[in-house]
């Protein structure tokens, strides 16, 4: 099956319904806050058409509503994601990954790593001595499209990013905030 502008590909479950520790698991009932649970990523199986098919095999992440509106389900634990060259809110393919580690993105999506939150100091009694303030919005840029790099930000950059853009997502080696270029407007400058 060749898809025309979608990816296709394999996710064996929609949510992450347990946690596993010291050799047990705990079942999560995901229903009480599936946006939290919502699996965002799986093995890429096949590529929309005139996109390297070197990918196949590789991770994808993708848009949390892939998982969620029936359309993008066709069957046997296999999902289309709707890709767009330019971005785009059509644009539900987010980043590849491949075997090595190394972070495609697509369209106009990038990758933050969250501010480093501060711990609560707290007496040797247990009792707080300090309230944890909300973090700022900004935090280090993990990843961009390779044609994004025009709006003055690299890889490795703080920058500031606008709220609620911020998506947290799950990879391989990290935990990043998912969000469009677009959404980000500032760069510090050392």
């Amino acid at each position: 099956m060749k898809p025309i502008n979608h990816f296709i590909v394999h996710i064996p479950k929609k949510f992450q319904d347990e946690i596993k520790f010291n050799g047990g698991k705990i079942e999560i009932i995901s229903k009480y806050n599936e946006f939290e649970y919502r699996v965002n990523s799986g093995e890429i199986i096949s590529v929309p058409k005139g996109f390297d098919e070197d990918c196949i095999g590789s991770t994808m992440y993708f848009h949390h509503h892939v998982v969620i509106e029936q359309r993008y389900d066709i069957g046997e634990n296999l999902y289309l994601v709707q890709y767009e060259a330019d971005g785009g809110y059509g644009n539900h393919a987010v980043a590849i990954e491949d075997e090595d580690g190394d972070i495609t993105m697509l369209g106009d999506w990038c990758f933050v790593l969250p501010p480093v939150e501060p711990k609560e100091e707290k007496s040797s009694s247990g009792i707080i001595l300090s309230i944890k303030e909300k973090p700022e919005l900004e935090g280090i840029l993990f990843a961009i499209h390779k044609d994004s790099e025009w709006i003055g930000v690299k890889t490795g950059d703080i920058v500031g990013y606008t709220e609620n853009s911020e998506y947290k997502m799950d990879l391989k080696n990290a935990t990043v905030y998912r969000m469009r270029s677009k959404e980000l407007v500032y760069v510090k400058e050392a």
